[in-house]
């Protein structure tokens, strides 16, 4: 659908820039005390990269060589129109045959053994295949329960560590990266 109505490289900025697309409350937080002590930062998602890109530019989110972001990106033709999407797509179901495609990145990071797994699907699990192979590694799986709460929180208990309720800020896992720290 986005292709189909030539999007334009501006038009997908503004829309980034004027939707209600946000970070959560204390992720710069998080974001900044990950970039002070050099820990790498994957965004792995099934949405737009250059969306994702621009929100984290219009939060003054360092997006230096500690911060890699793995999700669909949009090609643009000379006149700067979306054209297509780059293969594969990347969707909730499938993430975890996508970081196969990405294994110089944790192969880069072979050396960090804990891993904080955040998501807020229950597919986004799938994504610690991408470091099963890592001896020694320790992964926490937080999840965000978000909607349906009741008719899904005993799957989301049984899947992740641990689970946030409705939406929070970032407060809990920037408590716990420091007790980590």
């Amino acid at each position: 659908l986005i292709v189909s109505e030539n999007l334009s490289k501006a038009a997908l900025n503004d829309a980034a820039d004027t939707s209600k697309v946000c970070l959560r409350e204390r992720f710069p937080e998080f974001a900044s005390m990950l970039r002070r002590d050099s820990v790498p930062l994957l965004v792995f998602s099934a949405g737009v990269g250059q969306i994702i890109e621009r929100v984290l530019d219009n939060a003054q989110i360092s997006r230096d060589s500690g911060v890699k972001i793995i999700a669909n990106r949009m090609e643009f033709n000379r006149n700067n129109d979306a054209i297509r999407f780059t293969s594969p797509l990347i969707t909730t179901g499938n993430k975890a045959k996508v970081c196969q495609s990405h294994q110089e990145y944790f192969n880069k990071h072979h050396d960090r053994s804990n891993i904080i797994l955040l998501g807020d699907n229950i597919e986004d699990c799938q994504m610690s295949a991408c470091v099963d192979g890592i001896p020694g590694s320790n992964v926490i799986k937080i999840g965000f329960l978000n909607d349906k709460v009741e008719e899904r929180m005993s799957l989301y208990l049984s899947t992740f560590d641990i689970v946030i309720l409705n939406d929070p800020d970032f407060g809990d896992i920037v408590d716990l990266v420091k007790a980590i720290n």
